[in-house]
């Protein structure tokens, strides 16, 4: 039999080494799940002491929330080790837009132009495009990345055309860059904010406005008058007349220096035309006398008692027997040329001008035979014929 105090010595030794081996077991679980931890999230650090078993622990342990889209590194259910380096990429939503118009919205976790681009498969560097913000720029949530392709276009301004490659926006952009100042009247085609990308021509057309004065004849018209003073079937010009004269304003519009379009802006009449007035015999003609007997081929006229033929020729003509002044009429006696060849005999000159005064002299008495000194109706009053 094994003596009391031998029981009680043992009971003491068993019971100290439970009591150890219960101290290391729950101190061994402590000692290995405390580890040094670094966190990188929203731009910020943060360093820790963590017995978190996993990383999604560790942002828990940090009240850090993380969204399906966003991207963590390690992944969530990953193990906690001492030293362990995390990082939580957040999702950003950027608007991508090419040539001013929106093609693509990127929700991803990106950090910079080319990540967001790649993002979209948009790769546009080899085509020369113009990107904002830069290629290697950091992007924040709600950014919008403008990319500008360059565009080919035929400039023509100032009878000069230019080929410029250029990532300007629009037609005014362009024409800044260009240095081609565009006045308030001149033209622009297409319109000012038409986007480059739409148009491969531009054109800038000069518009300038003059005056010029136009001078317009008044034709004059016509007058015809009748009158007991000549013979039926004769006329004579009583006034030639005038032409008149105006002056028409036009305000004109030129595009390059070509005329485009004009205006009647004024009109003023310089002189009123005058009508050219005809007098028209409505006397009858008295009866023919007796036909005489045909004359010699080149019949010498009497002279005799003739003195009142040169009053009258002095009266009508100025005494000029070959007086052929444009006025219709003829001669010293003035004969119309119907009168003239109605009475002349046969081998007489066509007109009263090419005959002497001894023909015009015989040719007149016949005529006064026939119609009396009212033939003469103002000279012979003047001589005391009548």
């Amino acid at each position: 039999m094994i003596s009391r105090l031998a029981r009680s010595r043992a009971l003491r030794r068993a019971t100290r080494l439970l009591s150890l081996t219960a101290v290391v077991a729950l101190a061994m679980p402590l000692i290995a799940a405390n580890a040094a931890v670094a966190v990188v999230v929203d731009g910020e650090e943060h360093q820790l002491q963590t017995y978190a078993a996993t990383v999604g622990d560790v942002l828990e342990e940090l009240e850090v929330e993380v969204e399906p889209v966003d991207e963590v590194s390690p992944s969530l259910d990953a193990s906690v080790e001492d030293g362990i380096e995390i990082e939580v990429a957040r999702a950003v939503t950027v608007d991508v837009h090419v040539d001013g118009e929106h093609v693509e919205t990127v929700e991803e976790p990106v950090g910079s132009v080319a990540g967001a681009l790649d993002a979209v498969d948009l790769d546009v560097r080899e085509e020369g495009a113009l990107i904002t913000p830069g290629w290697t720029e950091p992007i924040e949530d709600g950014d919008v990345i403008d990319v500008r392709l360059p565009a080919d276009v035929e400039l023509t301004a100032d009878g000069d055309t230019d080929q410029f490659e250029t990532h300007m926006a629009d037609v005014e952009a362009l024409l800044l860059d260009a240095d081609v100042h565009v006045g308030d009247d001149d033209v622009v085609i297409p319109a000012s904010d038409t986007p480059l990308h739409e148009v491969d021509e531009v054109l800038v057309q000069r518009v300038e406005t003059d005056e010029v004065v136009e001078e317009i004849v008044l034709e004059r018209d016509e007058v015809r008058q009748e009158t007991g003073d000549l013979e039926q079937g004769t006329t004579r010009v009583d006034d030639e007349g005038r032409d008149g004269l105006r002056h028409d304003t036009y305000r004109l519009e030129l595009v390059d220096g070509e005329e485009a379009d004009r205006e009647l802006v004024d009109q003023e009449v310089v002189t009123e035309p005058r009508d050219r007035v005809v007098l028209v015999g409505t006397r009858q003609p008295e009866p023919e006398p007796e036909p005489e007997p045909e004359p010699a081929p080149t019949p010498t006229p009497s002279t005799s008692g003739t003195s009142h033929w040169d009053e009258l020729a002095e009266c009508e003509s100025n005494g000029n027997w070959r007086a052929n002044t444009g006025n219709g009429y003829h001669g010293g006696l003035q004969f119309h040329p119907d009168t003239w060849n109605r009475h002349k005999p046969s081998g007489y000159p066509q007109y009263a001008y090419q005959a002497s005064r001894e023909q015009q002299i015989a040719v007149g008495e016949r005529v006064q035979a026939s119609q009396g000194w009212a033939a003469w109706p103002h000279c012979s009053r003047v001589v005391g014929l009548r």
